[in-house]
């Protein structure tokens, strides 16, 4: 090769690198391998599995505010069911249902778990003890939402609950040391305005209303804020225990469920059963005889059983716990916590349109039909739908940089692509048996 033409070639070499582009197999040997289609199937059907415990997520955490909802609304021998704090007994018990299939799959060694070297093995009990922090979340979060769930519009309760994503993400920053920048910010102010306007709601616009029923409605909507954040640290506890160690999720979800139904079984329902309900007029009591108490479990077993549709819509609520709490932690893993805050936020669409379908048709009281009611509703969720996904970086915001922004900006240097052709590369290519020219580039600074 002439000297000058060897200058040129290792002048390219320190500024370029060279990228050969091989040549392309003949359509006789372009045939895919069997393998090569069944990755391809499974990857697919593990794609579909995900995104079935998303929407499963939704659609079934809209239908479980309603079958609660119905629940709360039922009379019996003219007194409504109220057992919130048996409800959420009964949830706990029904969501550690999981944990009798993991003790048998790991009894036959069949437990299958994805394995991550970077993270350890649950073997202690100590390792264990860390799931009790998202089963207290979770606890007292589920009690204080069953409350509420009494003397609020089932709607209004669910959008209360969507606002879980400000304590998620505030949990998130102090957990996993997360950077924000200014849209998540942006995002998580129209997440508190959407709250604000979703919760004057049931206030603005009311008639004629009895006192008691007006101020434990005040009170519910300040024990949903509190739910807020429970659940923001149950999500987040959650993300924190996947990110440290290897668990299935119906174990994480089991293990929790069974850690709640023993505390209610031991510590609060002899409490809540046991101690007398002051509350004005005995509203959200339950009365055994003169005197009224925070709950009866004799009374529930009764009421229950003396009501069919009662009792079909309690065998249904433990299902839609279980497989809708099950959809939920599989979101958890598979995504983030903040996924699963969306899929939150989505699943109020199904409480909404179902509640004001059956109070439209005259058959349950569960949502206002006052329009003014609902169009202030209305811009409230929009609110706090929109602020989820500006958070998420679903929704880009003018002049609000987003992380792939600031990523696809330093990639913008543009690349100087030229042809080499020498005798070399020539003898590169008289070696490969191809039935077409091989492809060489070089990209350069």
């Amino acid at each position: 090769m002439p000297q000058s033409q060897q200058n040129q070639h290792q002048e390219l070499d320190e500024k370029c690198t060279v990228i050969v582009f091989d040549c392309p197999k003949t359509k006789q040997t372009e045939q895919p391998s069997n393998t090569s289609n069944t990755a391809l199937t499974v990857a697919t059907t593990v794609s579909c599995v995900k995104l079935f415990h998303v929407f499963g997520y939704i659609i079934l955490g809209g239908l479980d505010t309603i079958i609660y909802k119905y629940q709360n609304t039922t009379q019996v021998n003219g007194k409504k069911f109220q057992h919130p704090f048996i409800q959420t007994f009964v949830m706990e018990a029904a969501m550690s249902l999981p944990l009798i299939w993991v003790i048998y799959q790991k009894f036959k060694k069949q437990l299958y778990v994805d394995v991550d070297p970077s993270k350890k093995m649950m073997s202690t009990w100590r390792d264990y003890l860390w799931i009790l922090i998202p089963s207290l979340c979770d606890l007292i979060g589920s009690t204080l939402q069953f409350f509420s769930l009494l003397f609020i519009d089932s709607s209004i309760y669910q959008m209360m609950r969507g606002g879980s994503i400000i304590f998620t993400a505030l949990f998130s920053k102090i957990l996993f040391k997360k950077i924000f920048l200014k849209y998540k910010y942006l995002g998580l102010l129209l997440s508190i305005i959407g709250l604000i306007l979703v919760g004057l709601s049931p206030f603005l616009f009311i008639g004629s209303s009895n006192s008691a029923n007006l101020n434990m409605q005040y009170v519910s909507i300040g024990l949903l804020i509190i739910c807020m954040a429970l659940n923001g640290g149950h999500y987040t506890s959650e993300e924190y225990i996947y990110s440290k160690y290897n668990i299935h999720p119906c174990e994480l979800l089991g293990t929790q469920a069974f850690y709640g139904a023993v505390i209610y079984m031991v510590i609060l329902l002899p409490i809540f059963c046991n101690v007398e309900c002051k509350f004005p007029n005995g509203v959200g009591c339950v009365k055994v005889g003169d005197t009224f108490y925070f709950d009866n479990f004799s009374q529930y077993v009764s009421e229950v059983n003396s009501n069919g549709w009662l009792l079909a819509f309690v065998f249904f609520g433990i299902i839609s716990k279980c497989v809708y709490n099950l959809n939920g932690i599989f979101t958890t893993k598979y995504f983030s916590s903040l996924t699963r805050s969306i899929a939150g936020a989505l699943r109020t669409l199904v409480t909404w349109m179902v509640g004001l379908i059956v109070t439209a048709v005259g058959a349950r009281k569960w949502e206002s039909l006052e329009y003014r009611t609902c169009l202030l509703m209305t811009g409230g969720y929009i609110f706090l739908f929109a602020g989820n996904l500006i958070y998420n970086g679903v929704i880009k915001v003018p002049y609000f940089k987003r992380e792939a922004d600031i990523a696809a900006e330093k990639k913008q240097e543009p690349l100087k692509i030229i042809q080499i052709e020498s005798d070399h590369l020539k003898n590169i290519e008289q070696k490969q048996s191809c039935d077409y020219p091989l492809s060489v580039k070089t990209a350069c600074n």
